[in-house]
């Protein structure tokens, strides 16, 4: 438990590090940006770790066709880690501080 937490705060470390390099390389406001791109990051690291989903069910049925033998996959199941933690963890804290910002 204790090796997760240290994982993910260090996950989270490294995942603003590298949105800050690119705000300072791509000139865009990192208070700004930082939520939809945390956001947009743990959406993405989920639908790439997941089985079961639209992706899998569309693949599997091609194959299925093609043997005729149709498969049914009905459970969505995902492969979560300290990586996906930690963007979480980012896209949370880079919301209150878009908060405390704005408002």
């Amino acid at each position: 438990m204790k090796k997760v937490i240290v994982r993910t705060i260090l996950s989270a470390i490294i995942i603003s590090i590298i949105v800050w390099g690119a705000s300072y390389i791509f000139s865009f406001s990192y208070s700004e940006w930082s939520f939809f791109i945390g956001l947009g990051l743990s959406v993405g690291i989920f639908f790439f770790n997941s089985s079961g989903g639209t992706l899998s069910k569309v693949t599997t049925h091609h194959a299925s066709q093609s043997v005729w033998k149709i498969q049914k996959d009905n459970e969505l199941t995902a492969t979560v880690g300290a990586v996906l933690y930690g963007s979480v963890l980012f896209t949370i804290i880079s919301l209150l501080a878009m908060i405390i910002i704005y408002f």
